[in-house]
């Protein structure tokens, strides 16, 4: 799990058959001081999280598949919560 900063949405005319009618974010990883850590992450969103907010994402694949409902889609990344903005990010 990773705490991530969506950045923006996905627009796609194609792609895998499973993601047809799934939300599509794109997640920028944070790091401890809230600096970007690695590459963003393209996330399936079954929350709404909105453009700006801090998200916990999670690269378990078989959890986005069980999300899309199919076992052979090559989705990873899923949003598992939305963070509060009134709590600190600090441990």
């Amino acid at each position: 799990m990773r705490v991530a900063k969506i950045q923006g949405y996905v627009t796609s005319t194609v792609k895998h058959p499973s993601l047809h009618g799934q939300r599509l974010l794109i997640a920028q990883p944070l790091d401890a001081q809230n600096l970007p850590d690695g590459p963003p992450q393209v996330v399936i969103d079954p929350l709404g999280a909105a453009i700006g907010q801090h998200v916990i994402i999670t690269s378990d694949g078989a959890e986005a598949r069980e999300i899309v409902k199919d076992p052979l889609s090559p989705a990873r990344w899923n949003i598992l919560g939305i963070i509060d903005p009134e709590r600190s990010l600090a441990t």
